[in-house]
């Protein structure tokens, strides 16, 4: 049976997103759950639902892509490829948002997410802060916060001069720094291990694995706050980026060829310079 983070949702969606410019027959995205053990029935209830959230429309009778509601994570995910040139060199300023108590469940739980994909903690009561090293002006940052679901009523700005008691506890306290560097050698390490090996494998074993391992280092590089050197070493996340292209662009090739039910048999795994990652 597939692991526990994997489901019949996630399959589809990053199939779908691995052909953004065409939209992909059902019967491609049964045949994806079935690599990872899930029943046909198990994969159209989930497209059903994702059709519902608006995470994936329908372009024609039985064919999906993905739908808007899906755009602003997607886009935000798919940064990951920029590696290093998200962030640019810290000055030791801080970047601030505080969020109203008054706002509902609903809207708080999904403006904590929102500060979370941008690497923001709560260094205060009230108060979410992250270092401003981040490449994009804070006009951009906060277009980019509302998009991932920010509430309107938060107030984002720049914290330039916190008191050294407050800045050393920001700057220590919040961010798990020895588990982001545990979580790039084990990515790293992983990574190596399988390109030496995708060739090599069954076609539905390098399909498995490739989904696994490229969407684990990932969900790392996506999630990761992107602290400055200042802070903590930041060479595995440069080495873990510049790897994961690499495998990507192996991982697109095989995965591009399964959703358009292209060579079946004999396929070249191997990136040819110049190749195009998946957006």
């Amino acid at each position: 049976m597939p692991g526990s983070t994997i489901t019949p949702r996630r399959v589809v969606l990053n199939l779908v997103r691995v052909t953004p410019e065409r939209a992909i027959a059902v019967q491609r995205l049964v045949e994806a759950g079935a690599l990872f053990g899930f029943k046909g029935n198990a994969v159209r209830v989930a497209v059903t639902r994702l059709v519902s959230d608006g995470l994936l429309q329908s372009d024609e009778r039985g064919s999906y892509r993905l739908g808007s509601a899906a755009q602003a994570k997607n886009r935000h995910v798919e940064q990951w490829r920029s590696g290093e040139a998200r962030v640019r060199p810290w000055s030791g300023g801080w970047l601030a948002v505080v969020l109203p108590s008054s706002l509902e469940r609903a809207a708080r739980r999904s403006s904590l997410q929102a500060l979370s994909q941008l690497g923001f903690c709560e260094g205060w009561p009230g108060l979410w802060v992250r270092p401003d090293n981040l490449s994009a002006c804070i006009d951009g940052l906060s277009e980019r916060l509302l998009s991932l679901g920010l509430s309107e009523q938060a107030e984002l700005f720049g914290l330039e001069r916190p008191s050294a008691r407050l800045a050393a506890h920001f700057a220590t306290e919040l961010w798990p720094l020895s588990a982001l560097q545990r979580g790039y050698e084990r990515s790293i390490a992983a990574l190596r291990e399988s390109l030496d090996r995708l060739d090599s494998m069954p076609r539905e074993q390098a399909l498995v694995q490739s989904f696994l391992l490229g969407g684990e280092a990932i969900a790392v590089l996506a999630k990761d706050p992107l602290l400055p050197a200042e802070l903590m070493d930041v060479s595995g996340r440069a080495e873990l980026s510049e790897l994961m292209l690499r495998y990507d662009r192996v991982g697109h090739r095989l995965w591009r060829s399964f959703a358009t039910g292209r060579g079946s048999r004999g396929l070249e795994l191997v990136a040819q310079p110049g190749d195009k990652h998946a957006s």
